[in-house]
């Protein structure tokens, strides 16, 4: 269904995307990300990762979009239909009018209007500062606080002693599934306090190895007598600062996996070691030896979501960098 609307004397048509826009979303995409979306993006997130997306179009051009990949959550132990926002774009020539009720703001409003609240239970997204603050004034979100991006350094990293074993995960092994699963079974075990997006096989194989033009590698910890996987780690070596994009495993064992991923990255050549954290995981990294955090994104919740505004300040989110949809 589309709408008519103004915005600063000019006539726009708001409706959401369907299979039929897929040129339209990749170019406005490449004009303000610059190169990286192509018909293999489009399909492995909007097909195969079943995103969802509101337009803005001027002329029959797509303006500006906000979308979203839906993503289960375990919240304090209770899962729930969930939706990860992103691929909120404004075409340059249009983001003068990046007021309170600008292209941002009617884009971003359609797809919450439509998408969060009832289809979805509970949505988050990783705005700018700049874009939260406008979409907080306008009633869109919910701030719920910085993403920090931690680093160490990679060399002399302590060895993790001869009780541990660390191992190459092969997405394509017949092993993959029983040791996301069990890794996965960890997890759940001490993040019950938690908010957490799921991690099954499913998902880690088609959110970090499926991807066209990212080469991820999967780490498998476990005990040197057991064969059992106690945590996996994603991580990207491609970079020449490597970073560590998720942990599948107990938050306790975060500094041990740490020291794994450091050595790991320095036998790529990498001089550093980054990860995004929310204060949960940044909390269980805090024994690791932290050279730098910083602020690198926020989160926003729309208030669409299922949640009290009470709930926002209380919930500890369990976030890092897998959790985007752009690292």
């Amino acid at each position: 269904m589309s709408a008519a609307i103004e915005i600063g004397g000019a006539q726009f048509e708001l409706r959401d995307l369907g299979r039929n826009d897929r040129a339209a979303l990749i170019g406005l995409h490449r004009e303000v990300f610059g190169e990286g979306a192509s018909d293999g993006w489009y399909v492995w997130k909007y097909v195969q990762g079943h995103g969802l997306g509101s337009g803005l179009w001027h002329d029959g051009r797509l303006v500006a979009h906000c979308g979203g990949v839906p993503r289960a959550l375990w919240q304090e132990g209770e899962r729930r239909t969930g939706i990860q926002i992103g691929d909120v774009m404004v075409a340059p020539q249009w983001r003068g009018v990046l007021t309170r009720r600008g292209p941002f703001f009617h884009v971003s409003q359609k797809f919450y209007d439509g998408h969060v609240g009832s289809e979805h239970a509970v949505a988050f997204g990783f705005p700018s500062e700049r874009h939260l603050r406008l979409a907080v004034k306008t009633q869109l979100l919910w701030d719920g606080g910085p993403v920090h991006s931690l680093s160490w350094m990679t060399a002399h990293a302590p060895a993790p002693g001869w009780a541990w074993r660390w191992e190459p995960l092969d997405a394509g092994s017949p092993a993959f599934d029983s040791a996301i699963a069990s890794a996965w079974s960890n997890m759940q075990a001490e993040c019950g306090r938690f908010v957490v997006g799921e991690r099954n096989a499913d998902y880690v194989r088609w959110r970090f190895f499926r991807r066209p033009g990212r080469h991820h590698a999967a780490f498998a910890l476990r005990r040197a007598w057991s064969r059992a996987v106690r945590g996996v780690a994603i991580l990207d070596l491609a970079q020449p600062t490597a970073h560590w994009l998720d942990w599948i495993g107990r938050p306790s064992d975060m500094p041990l996996a740490c020291t794994c991923c450091r050595a790991q990255a320095h036998a790529a050549g990498a001089q550093y070691l980054t990860a995004w954290a929310t204060p949960a995981v940044a909390q269980s990294l805090a024994p690791s030896g932290i050279l730098h955090s910083e602020v690198t994104a926020w989160l926003g919740i729309p208030r669409r979501s299922q949640l009290a505004e009470a709930d926002v300040g209380r919930l500890a989110w369990w976030l890092m960098g897998g959790d985007t949809d752009f690292l």
